[in-house]
């Protein structure tokens, strides 16, 4: 009981598979542009509404926030490093240079702990 198909039968099936394919390709790429149209516009909706509201209401300057002095156990060491860093680069420039404060540096960028950090080292390497 062997089946023969006709090759006209054969042709079609495929034919019928590579364009319903196709088709759906085009509807997804379709699909995908106007998602990215849509967050495009809502994006230039965002900063239209903040240049005017910046247009609309001029900053106020403000002095700067407090800086905090850096609250470590070992304060002593982190200073003691410090001046070492300084003593070797003016040993190295020739020149003299001196300490008056130590202060934490803030970006506005909130401090990462030490997991998050070597997370992220660790998900950003290059291969």
């Amino acid at each position: 009981m062997e089946m023969q198909m006709e090759l006209s039968y054969v042709f079609a099936v495929v034919i019928t598979g590579l364009v319903v394919v196709f088709l759906g390709l085009v509807l997804l790429i379709a699909f995908i542009s106007l998602i990215g149209a849509f967050f495009k516009k809502a994006d230039q909706n965002k900063k239209a509404a903040k240049s005017e509201k910046s247009d609309a209401a001029p900053a106020q300057k403000t002095a700067p926030a407090a800086v905090k002095p850096v609250q470590a156990a070992d304060d002593d060491e982190v200073i003691a490093v410090i001046s070492a860093a300084v003593a070797m680069m003016s040993e190295t420039d020739g020149t003299v240079y001196r300490i008056k404060s130590v202060r934490a540096a803030s970006n506005g960028v909130p401090a990462r702990n030490a997991w998050a950090s070597a997370g992220l080292r660790e998900s950003t390497n290059p291969f």
